[in-house]
């Protein structure tokens, strides 16, 4: 993760644990399932991922992202844009009068205010709405005046268009990581793989006793609850763990009794 933004540091040895575990149980080498768990955990931490929600609502079946992720994240950047421009139809000169003398106008959220200047490029758009995101999270800061203009409806939902496309790049700064940990594609989707495998990788290392990987992202924001996001994944790794652990046992049993003949 990126050190000036977000550093998280989780408590794994639960899953540490489970992993000896298993990799005991199965008698394959360590290294190889730390490995592969690992993969799989970094799936999970892409799911939990903005868009994804904090709370794993947004894993699937696999572990991986949903696309219901994408869409709520395209109706977040909707929403945060429209806070901050209303739009008209009417010609630039009026327009200019009506700032200048405190007109009230309504945005795409409903409320009315008024507003400081007249966005009629699509460079005016990008400067205000950048000027309006909060730095540590990238979302937009509730549209009042001072960071608001008036604009026109096509370059809004044009603007609201390109911004949507960029959905998925925050999850993109985890490719990298998966790549080398092999984490299995349905988990990382196209609307995610489109942003490209950088700004991200892992660090691992297996010459002590145990084999120690880490990930990072160095994507330019991120919510504050990154921490309580990447813990989720972490406890969900190690719940199915277990229960791998326990079907594998299952099966030893059941083996058993039928060589018995019961």
């Amino acid at each position: 993760m990126p050190a000036n933004l977000v550093d998280v540091h989780v408590d794994t040895s639960k899953l540490e644990s489970a992993i000896a575990e298993f990799a005991k149980l199965t008698r394959k080498e360590l290294s190889d399932v730390s490995r592969q768990q690992a993969g799989i955990l970094v799936g999970h931490v892409i799911a939990l991922t903005p868009p994804g929600g904090k709370d794993g609502q947004s894993i699937g079946d696999s572990g991986g992202i949903t696309l219901e992720s994408k869409k709520r994240g395209e109706a977040a950047v909707a929403s945060d844009i429209s806070k901050l421009f209303p739009t008209s139809s009417m010609k630039h000169e009026r327009l200019v009068g009506m700032v200048a003398k405190g007109f009230e106008f309504k945005t795409g959220k409903g409320h009315k205010d008024t507003v400081t200047q007249v966005a009629e490029t699509m460079g005016d758009l990008a400067r205000i709405h950048q000027a309006a995101r909060d730095p540590k999270s990238g979302r937009t800061r509730k549209g009042k005046g001072s960071n608001m203009a008036i604009s026109r409806k096509f370059l809004v939902r044009q603007y609201i268009k390109n911004q949507m496309a960029k959905v998925g790049k925050l999850n993109s700064g985890w490719i990298s990581a998966a790549k080398d940990l092999h984490t299995a594609s349905r988990n990382v989707p196209a609307w995610i793989t489109r942003h490209g495998a950088r700004n991200g990788g892992s660090n691992i290392s297996d010459s002590g006793p145990k084999v120690i990987i880490q990930i990072f992202n160095n994507q330019r924001w991120f919510p504050q609850a990154m921490e309580s996001r990447v813990k989720l994944a972490v406890a969900r790794r190690e719940r199915g763990l277990i229960k791998a652990i326990e079907a594998v046992m299952d099966r030893r049993a059941k083996a058993a009794e039928a060589r018995m003949g019961h």
